[in-house]
């Protein structure tokens, strides 16, 4: 007799099991629990924010949708992952120089210092990659090639620039991605 109680019980916890991974096949999962994100390092009483009500996700998303206004505004100086950077010896190249610049002018006075300060820290380095390519830019503007570089020479140094600014660019995305902001 224990030993059918046993067995019944066993069969019972398999077709349970079994019937709730079937129908577990036809159920619609909702993201209810997801209005809620975990904000780290976000000065608060609470670690959580619901996302309706949280204004860090707007402005962030907001900043960054007015920099890419910013570079539209501007002939679109630069846009990762494309290279609209004329060549050095362009006549164009001395408005390329002065559009990065006016673009670095209006992006960098952008109110950040009311976000969290590790999106505030990585959009201020993304700043700074573009004035250092800006004062890069406004060298061979002034000077075709004050140094003696060859071709190849400016080409890498410009790469590096570009990098740099993808780089930070990525981090500044990255950073607002886990704010609950809309980035992309």
């Amino acid at each position: 007799m224990r030993s059918k109680t046993i067995l019944s019980t066993v069969a019972f916890i398999v077709a349970f099991a079994a019937s709730a991974a079937f129908a577990n096949l036809f159920i619609t999962k909702t993201q209810t629990v997801s209005e809620y994100v975990l904000v780290s390092n976000y000065r608060s009483t609470s670690c959580f924010t619901h996302r309706n009500n949280s204004t860090v996700p707007n402005k962030i998303s907001a900043l960054i949708r007015e920099d890419k206004n910013n570079g539209l505004k501007r002939g679109k100086p630069y846009r990762v992952g494309e290279d609209v950077r004329p060549p050095f010896t362009n006549s164009g190249f001395p408005h390329y120089a002065e559009a990065v610049e006016q673009y670095i002018d209006d992006s960098s006075r952008m109110k950040v210092s009311d976000l969290p300060s590790d999106f505030e820290t990585e959009w201020r380095e993304h700043m700074k990659a573009w004035r250092e390519y800006s004062e890069f830019l406004n060298r061979m503007k002034d000077s075709p090639n004050p140094r003696g570089w060859t071709n190849e020479e400016l080409e890498e140094v410009d790469d590096f620039h570009s990098r740099e600014i993808d780089r930070t660019w990525q981090v500044v995305l990255q950073t607002g991605a886990n704010y609950g902001a809309d980035v992309y």
